[in-house]
This record gives C-alpha cells, structure tokens and sequence, in this order.
C-alpha cells in the first residue's frame, strides 16, 4: 500500500532534480531583471500620457515604480481589453481608422481577467505574475525540447542564453511573450515526439495570442518531408509509418490559425477588415511580405544599403548552413530559419524586433558546437558565459532606454 505514495515522491524528486538547474537560471535571471527595472525606473520623469500615440488606461504614478514599469506599453492595451472589452469599431467619428485594442489578441487577456476572478487580484498584480509563471512554464518546456534533440549540457547552455536575452524583462511584464514562447515551445517538443493531433492545441491557442501560426507550416512541411526520407531510406528502422493524413491536417490548421483572430475581430465590429485597419495605424505596419520595409530601407540609403542586406543575409545563411545546424533536427533548425524570417518579411524597422527575435531562442546553439572532450566543454562553458555577460549589459541598456520611458529628451524607442 505504501509504494505508490513512494512512488509518486521518488517521481517528484527525480523531476525537480531533472528541472531544477533551468528554473533556477530562470529564477536569478528574474531577479537580476527585476534589479535593472528597479534600478531604472526613477528615470522615467516625464508622464507617458503626454507621449504622442501611447494609449494609457490607468495613469502611471510619480515617481515610477516596479508595477508601473511591467504594465506600460502594450501592458495599457491589454488592461483596457480586461476592463472594458474589445470595441464595436476601429474608426472615429469622422470615419478614419484609429489605433484600437483590436490590434491585440484575446488569450492573454482572457487569462489574466481568469485570474483576477479566482485571486481578486489587481491588473497591476495579476497580469505580471501571471507572464512570470508562464515564463517559467516556457523555459521548461524549451529546456525539455532542447535537450531531446540535442543533448543536456546544451539545452543548459542555450536555456542560459534565452534567459539573459536583452528583451527578457517582457517575460514578467504585462506582454505576450511568456505565453506565445510556451506555445511556440510545446508545439515543437509535441513535433518532435510525433504528437500530431496534440499539436493542435498549442497551435490553436497560438492562434489568439501570437500572429506568428504561419511560421510553423513550413517547419511542419520540413519535419514531414525529412520523416519520408527516413521511411524511403531504411524502412526497417523507421520509427513509425508517416502519417501523412494528421500532417497535412496540422499543415493546414497552422496556415489556418492565422486567422482566428482577424475573423473574430470582423464578428465583433461587423468590419471583416478590423483587425487589418487598426493595424495599419500602427508604425511599420507591412501590407505585403513582397514589399518588406526593410528592402525599401535599404534602398534609400544606395548600394551601401542593399550590400548590408545581402552581408546579412549571406551571414545568416552561413550561421545555419552547416551541418552541425541541420543536425538540429528539422523542427528546430526549421524554426530558427523561418521565424527570422518571417519577421524580416512581416515587420518594420520598429525598437521591437528585439522582443520580437527573443522567440528564435534555438539560435543560440550556433555558438554551442557538440563537445567530445572535457576541454571543449570548457570552452564552450566560457563562450556561453561571456555571452550571457554580454546579453546582460544589452538587458539593462534595453530596459533603461525602452521599457522605462524616461522622456523625450532620453531613450531610444519602445519596447
């Protein structure tokens, strides 16, 4: 009678001995995050409110403090939509399209507004723990998926270098990334473990939190094809028949999630292009990925501008080209091809692609070649420090000068 008890302690223990070493380095990373925001905040000296196109649902207090900081920005929008819903319209009175909470996906919110129903917490409160805890959740799964398809030691090495990545302070901030790198994170380990029909779900809930779905299906196609070269090379040591029924359908649903939201968006105004005319209002808003902003950058500033593109990019292709990459695994190295991107293609020339590239976090590995010797797992231990050192100076300069506003007079951008 007493070993199932054992048992279930024994599991426990094995877990939190397995796990331990990634959330603790999310945990401090967290802590030193935390010192940088405090740090900075006294620096914000001028009110937001007064800052053209920032859109502010409580008033933020002087001088500013920790729940003021993680609830700014985009942490206003959000706010609205759990005080006062979504609006019936993306328009004013004289017909022109305004920036609206419509630009602003549905999850996130819902989730928090849960939250503070079953804990009668505050906005200020619930909204930040609540991208904490899922951030943890996140680093864990991404710790898991890591170490499946490479091997421990750098699953450790590349958990480390996402948790000190400049934009982390949104992981605990009133933003999506905590929830959209979960997501993100889930349907790839269910990828990689041949999980189809499961895949669903996380693409799904992508699909009302992150405009990002379309970015798995070319990932999926790749795992696919790579599955029938495997089956077609040695049938006999093939893991399972290919399901090629549940992949074309999780094909299909990650082209299709994209857009759950943009039609909801349509319901609830009776405007199917809500969605797209708010967002349009937005700075480095992209109506075609054929017509990428940065091309246009690039082209006004002459040859020099486009030789820089094709350096980038010709560097890009040199990081991700090698074998050691491809050894990634086709879910991993496909994502960390893709979703860059896809941001190149989907964004403009806005201070937030650094949030946005926080979720390419298998880029990391490119600095972590497999170790056969104990003085290659030196080295690369002190590579991956020294970049963490160096990702932490990029963390307070990107929290002093974006996350806490410090006027016009200071501060590059927003986050």
């Amino acid at each position: 009678m007493s070993r199932g008890p054992a048992t279930v302690r024994d599991r426990f223990a094995t877990s939190a001995r397995h796990y331990g070493a990634p959330l603790a380095i999310y945990a401090l990373s967290r802590v030193v995050t935390t010192v940088f925001i405090l740090v900075a905040a006294p620096g914000r000296t001028v009110r937001m409110e007064k800052l053209v196109g920032y859109h502010s649902t409580v008033p933020a207090r002087l001088p500013a403090d920790y729940g003021s900081v993680v609830t700014s920005w985009d942490g206003q929008w959000y706010w609205d939509i759990v005080l006062h819903g979504y609006p019936s319209t993306v328009v004013d009175t004289s017909g022109h399209a305004v920036q609206s909470s419509l630009a602003f996906f549905p999850l996130y919110p819902a989730l928090v507004k849960a939250v503070m129903a079953v804990t009668g917490l505050g906005f200020e409160v619930a909204a930040p723990t609540l991208s904490l805890v899922l951030g943890a959740a996140a680093v864990l799964v991404v710790f898991r998926l890591l170490e499946v398809t490479v091997d421990r030691g750098r699953a450790l090495a590349c958990t480390a270098l996402l948790c000190c990545f400049p934009a982390t302070a949104v992981l605990q901030s009133a933003y999506t990334e905590s929830l959209g790198l979960l997501l993100v994170a889930t349907t790839l380990l269910l990828l990689v473990r041949r999980r189809y029909l499961w895949c669903l779900v996380p693409v799904v809930l992508l699909g009302l939190t992150r405009n990002i779905t379309v970015v798995l299906a070319p990932v999926v196609a790749l795992h696919w094809l790579v599955a029938v070269r495997q089956q077609r090379r040695d049938d006999s040591q093939a893991p399972a028949p290919v399901q090629h029924g549940r992949l074309a359908l999780l094909v299909v649903a990650c082209v299709a999630a994209t857009a759950e939201w943009p039609l909801l968006a349509g319901l609830l105004t009776g405007d199917a292009r809500a969605y797209f005319r708010t967002l349009a209002v937005w700075p480095g808003y992209t109506q075609s990925p054929l017509h990428p902003p940065w091309l246009s950058a690039a082209g006004g500033l002459g040859v020099g501008g486009w030789v820089g593109v094709a350096v980038l990019v010709l560097a890009f292709a040199a990081l991700l080209g090698g074998r050691t990459q491809r050894a990634w695994g086709p879910e991993l190295w496909g994502w960390t091809v893709v979703y860059p991107a896809y941001i190149f293609l989907a964004s403009g020339v806005t201070s937030s692609l650094i949030r946005y590239l926080m979720l390419a976090f298998p880029f990391g590995l490119v600095l972590m070649p497999p170790a056969t010797t104990a003085a290659d797992r030196r080295s690369r231990l002190w590579v991956v420090g020294v970049f963490c050192v160096l990702e932490l100076v990029g963390q307070y300069v990107w929290v002093d000068q974006f996350l806490v506003f410090s006027g016009p007079e200071g501060g590059f951008g927003y986050p």
